[in-house]
């Protein structure tokens, strides 16, 4: 008797699993300009995120050039439901405020944010996503960093809707936007 109701909890259990889809993202805490900051608290009802580093020489500033053009064909009540949220790995050279600064030179409402290695470390694996700090003298910075190259649709819960990888260009990610808005 016992056993069998241990094998219809061990059914259950798989039939309530299976049906479950694995997800990335969700709530995650860095710091901005203003100080403390939580997804939970900021979100939109479309958060676009880029996780990079100020100083990238290639990727992040095409992936947020054209994060621009595409947040300038919405309407001022569209942008209402929507963010683009920068995210710097580099914890040793990114402040809030050069990460901030960074962001606002793409557009002023782009949020830039940073943190302790350890919030930066738990934002990047919520999303599935990896850096890597390589010394190298060779480098104007003496470094580089090599990161996922993805914008990341999230819903105002944090979990990945969708998401864009390199080659990119701003009409895929307006159909994007439209898509999930």
């Amino acid at each position: 008797m016992i056993a069998a109701f241990i094998s219809l909890i061990g059914v259950a259990a798989i039939l309530f699993y299976a049906n479950r889809t694995p997800t990335l993202g969700g709530n995650f805490e860095a710091v901005s300009v203003t100080g403390a900051w939580h997804f939970a608290d900021e979100a939109k009802d479309l958060n676009l995120l880029y996780i990079g580093y100020a100083k990238c020489p290639d990727v992040c500033p095409l992936a947020l050039s054209y994060s621009r053009e595409a947040v300038a064909k919405f309407s001022v009540d569209e942008l209402k439901r929507l963010r683009v949220l920068f995210l710097s790995v580099d914890t040793e050279h990114d402040t809030p405020q050069s990460v901030a600064e960074y962001a606002k030179q793409f557009d002023p409402n782009f949020i830039g944010l940073t943190g302790s290695k350890n919030q930066i470390d738990r934002a990047v694996n919520l999303f599935g996503a990896s850096y890597i700090v390589e010394l190298n003298p060779k480098s104007y910075l003496g470094y580089s960093i090599a990161h996922t190259d993805r914008i990341f649709f999230l819903n105002k819960k944090g979990i990945v809707i969708d998401s864009i990888t390199s080659p990119r260009s701003s009409e895929i990610i307006v159909e994007k936007i439209k898509e999930h808005l």
